[in-house]
């Protein structure tokens, strides 16, 4: 169990052919309500008021636990070592995941 303060790293997922998509390393900040998440999820919880892990990444923004796949930077370390590791930026995965969500409600 993560500790306000801890050190953590975030992965948005993996494929079957050994990549992963990684988000960043950051800090674990506690358990807040979303202000803004990609996917159902996030947008649920935001709207029962429900709190959920808070991640600040070294570069400044906010991944939610709801988003990723997120625990101790040793253990995303590991987790990462030998694997093609693609960097994502949760902004860009937002904003893709808003798009799909409108161009499918038109």
């Amino acid at each position: 169990m993560s500790k306000k303060g801890d050190r953590v790293g975030a992965i948005l997922g993996s494929k079957p052919d050994g990549t992963v998509n990684f988000l960043g390393y950051g800090v674990y900040d506690g358990d807040e309500i979303p202000s803004s998440a990609a996917g159902q999820m996030g947008e649920i919880l935001r709207d029962i008021g429900r709190a959920n892990p808070k991640i600040v990444l070294d570069n400044g923004k906010v991944v939610w636990g709801c988003e990723c796949w997120w625990g101790s930077e040793k253990r995303v370390a590991e987790t990462l070592e030998g694997k093609k590791v693609v960097e994502m930026d949760i902004d860009i995965v937002r904003a893709d995941w808003k798009r799909q969500v409108e161009g499918s409600v038109q």
